[in-house]
């Protein structure tokens, strides 16, 4: 029987694609799957080293994005039932496999935290904006009024719209997107792509996302990277190019993928945080109420922590105590 989960971020072949984006990390697909109900739940396996030292331990972190353990179905009334059996049937195979913690991103969106917030302690990375598609009209009822002029103001310059399915365009869309992260100091390897892993990706996703492509006077001046499953879209990658930012060109992108999601039926359109002013961008194009953003985090074996930290204090730099877990901080 094929298990059909709600969003693509829980999809298996999306937690191998980015499972290089974590050191020493491998897919892992944990399920519970009996009469009371089905649990799913997909993590990265990672190793773990300190100062380049592989232990004996593992520790686990849900793949790029948002998921988590999820009930895919359950016997009426039995869900707190269910869970419990989940934890002790996990808690199991984190033994087994000497798994000391796990790090969980839970997905807001599909609000799986409500069935296992008992049992991690909670991080508040903030909020998440999303735009509604089941609204009467989007571009009247979600949109603010300077979004819908900034929506006017790109058509009226001829800023041309353009869909990419294959990925053929991945090459302009790296560019833009390099040209933001320069902008923005963006440096961290974890939120960088080649155009090569790009391009890769609509072999793996094939019909799940595609490229929004601006164009002006020829030029790729704006680009979005959409991907989709279910019911739910994701604003996922995004690159524009500074030069071009008074045609308003992403404006009139987001305002295209909502056109093509209430077509495709879909429900949501997930855009994401970021600074300040990408929030402020983003909120002109939603009334919705931000979604919050928590963190899982649970230490499965309390000596072997201790252990790991104990090692990481005599042989690194002082110990980020924000970071979770202490060991990798």
């Amino acid at each position: 029987m094929v298990t059909v989960v709600p969003d693509i971020y829980f999809l298996p072949e999306w937690g191998k694609f980015f499972e290089s984006k974590e050191k020493d990390g491998v897919l892992r697909i944990f399920e519970l799957n009996e009469a009371l109900g089905h649990v799913y739940y997909p993590f990265i396996l990672r190793e773990i080293s300190v100062k380049g030292e592989k232990t004996a331990f593992f520790d686990t972190i849900t793949p790029y994005g948002f998921s988590g353990p999820v009930i895919l179905r359950c016997a009426e009334g039995r869900r707190a039932e269910l869970v419990a059996r989940f934890d002790a049937s996990f808690g199991e195979y984190c033994t087994e496999h000497r798994i000391v913690t796990e790090y969980v991103r839970f997905n807001p969106w599909i609000r799986n935290l409500a069935d296992f917030e008992e049992l991690y302690e909670l991080r508040d990375n903030g909020h998440t904006l999303w735009i509604d598609l089941t609204v009467g009209d989007v571009f009247m009822d979600e949109f603010s009024p300077k979004a819908r002029t900034q929506v006017r103001k790109a058509r009226k310059q001829n800023v041309e719209i353009e869909f990419d399915y294959t990925g053929a365009t991945a090459k302009e869309f790296h560019r833009l997107y390099e040209l933001m992260a320069r902008k923005n100091g963006v440096d961290n390897a974890y939120y960088l792509f080649s155009e090569a892993f790009l391009r890769d990706s609509f072999d793996v996703f094939g019909g799940k996302q595609f490229f929004i492509n601006a164009k002006f006077e020829g030029n790729y001046i704006s680009s979005s990277l959409v991907v989709h499953h279910g019911d739910y879209m994701h604003y996922h990658l995004t690159g524009n190019d500074p030069a071009y930012y008074h045609l308003a060109a992403n404006s009139l992108i987001l305002h295209e993928a909502c056109r093509w999601g209430v077509e495709q039926g879909k429900k949501e359109v997930h855009l994401g945080g970021g600074n300040e002013v990408v929030i402020r961008f983003k909120r002109g194009f939603t009334k919705t109420e931000p979604l919050k953003l928590l963190m899982g985090k649970r230490i499965r074996d309390e000596a072997g922590y201790a252990e790991l930290v104990a090692i990481r204090e005599r042989t690194a730099a002082p110990l980020n105590k924000d970071f979770f877990p202490l060991y990798r901080g």
